[in-house]
């Protein structure tokens, strides 16, 4: 990668290899790139950092990470002494926080485009979870889905609920534990937290949707 070929932050849309809709299933059709994107959202890295950290030849991997920057899935920073040369580095999509004032001022490509990217960095978490077998240990995670056919005001009550679980739960829950933390010393563990609603993609084509008698609840019994 040389230098004139980078520009700080995320690849302009229209310079992108790929776009939003392709970029996001191939940014985590490849276990590099999956765990790629997953090392970024720690902080920021060089290829040969990212390589060290997966076991995987350097070469093999700057390949991909240059394949995520030109596809918009991740942002350079700039350059930082490794060694005795300089080398580019790179850090997951920052994505802010966005108010309901803010979304409508938005045009509706640059809201599918922030989509795509809150969407690709909770899919990467999950599937680098599963594939690093997270979710099959000892302690049960937290897995539940589900596509209740909702309307305009159901629809705005459970979005309004969610956010009020994040904000006044899931944050307080978050600050309880780093009073505990910091008396106790233990070592904290990342925990992927994700609160989603959104239309389905196909509703049209089942009004059955998901019942709840066709589900079965597994227990050790």
């Amino acid at each position: 990668m040389t230098q004139h070929e980078l520009q700080i932050g995320r690849k302009p849309i229209k310079e992108r290899t790929k776009q939003p809709a392709d970029a996001l299933p191939h940014a985590l059709n490849h276990w590099i790139r999956l765990e790629a994107i997953s090392i970024l959202h720690q902080g920021e890295f060089s290829a040969g950092e990212v390589a060290e950290m997966i076991g995987e030849d350097v070469r093999y991997v700057t390949g991909h990470i240059r394949d995520l920057y030109e596809a918009g899935c991740i942002e350079f920073v700039g350059y930082k002494l490794i060694g005795s040369r300089m080398r580019p580095v790179f850090r997951a999509v920052v994505l802010p926080i966005i108010t309901d004032d803010v979304y409508r001022t938005m045009s509706r490509d640059e809201r599918y485009d922030t989509a795509g990217a809150m969407t690709q960095g909770f899919l990467a978490e999950t599937l680098s979870s599963y594939r690093n077998r997270k979710m099959d240990g000892d302690e049960p995670p937290c897995l539940m889905w589900d596509a209740p056919p909702l309307d305009a005001e159901g629809r705005q009550k459970l979005r309004e609920r969610l956010i009020e679980i994040w904000e006044d739960e899931v944050l307080a829950i978050q600050g309880e534990a780093a009073n505990r933390i910091a008396e106790s010393g233990e070592e904290p563990l990342p925990t992927v937290v994700g609160l989603f609603s959104f239309e389905r993609g196909r509703p049209e084509e089942s009004k059955v949707y998901y019942r709840p008698e066709g589900k079965e609840k597994l227990s050790s019994n």
